[in-house]
């Protein structure tokens, strides 16, 4: 079927259905599902239904009332999807707020992210603030903490790298920023302004500003002067191995 080409250089409504390039220069509604090849706004616009894309590009204020599934998401303003939001590469400079899950191979950030049930992901790199309302789960994560507080349910990962950005908390008037995290799990973790219940991993290293109630190892474990951890527990099966044969290697009475 043939892909026509849209173009709004002013205002209006239009319907939805399939396009080639749709090009947006101000404000426009397409009151209906979109399926396009490439979808640029460069001012506000908002889609009614679903959308599907290979890119999209929102220089501005994008809102779509449905799911959004594009090979690559740009944003430089902000990003409303209402729905679920399954994207190849996200690149944002800006606000993205997603109303379902999200899943992505890799989402750089710089800014905002308000996701309300899940992250997936391959790489997840941030730089600003987020709430994730269930689980941000990915094979890197690397986070600098930045503008206000930020919280996930979870966070799962092979990497999670936490830090706090722009200097140390306390200077020059700076507040620092903190994320909270009911728990928090992966091989190689460090953390930085962190509260959590409970930090599970293989190498983990606490660093400053953190208070976490449980820390959980298999392999080695740094904790910092300025953080506060309540309990550790080295779960090493190794360690297990050699305290299970203590009865046997005790000499008879």
């Amino acid at each position: 079927m043939e892909r026509n080409p849209l173009i709004v250089n002013d205002s209006g409504a239009y319907g939805g259905g399939l396009y080639g390039n749709v090009k947006v220069n101000g404000e426009a509604e397409i009151v209906d599902a979109l399926d396009c090849l490439n979808l640029s706004i460069r001012g506000t616009s908002k889609v009614s239904g679903n959308t599907t894309a290979k890119t999209i590009s929102v220089f501005g204020e994008g809102i779509f009332a449905g799911s959004v599934e594009a090979e690559k998401l740009k944003v430089s303003g902000s990003c409303r999807i209402e729905r679920d939001a399954e994207i190849k590469t996200s690149l944002v400079r800006g606000e993205m707020e997603i109303g379902g899950r999200f899943s992505t191979e890799k989402a750089e950030i710089k800014g905002s992210l308000d996701v309300k049930e899940d992250v997936e992901a391959e790489a997840f790199i941030l730089k600003g603030k987020f709430l994730v309302g269930g689980l941000l789960n990915a094979e890197e994560i690397e986070i600098a903490l930045k503008y206000s507080n930020s919280r996930a349910g979870e966070i799962g990962g092979k990497k999670i790298d936490v830090r706090m950005q722009g200097g140390l908390p306390g200077m020059f008037g700076k507040k620092r920023h903190l994320l909270h995290a009911d728990i928090i799990e992966g091989d190689q973790i460090y953390l930085e302004y962190t509260e959590a219940g409970t930090v599970r991993g293989e190498n983990i290293e606490i660093g400053p500003g953190c208070k976490i109630g449980l820390v959980e190892y298999t392999g080695t474990l740094n904790i910092s002067n300025e953080a506060v951890v309540e309990k550790t527990k080295n779960r090493s099966p190794f360690l297990n191995w050699e305290l299970n044969l203590l009865p046997f290697l005790s000499p008879a009475a």
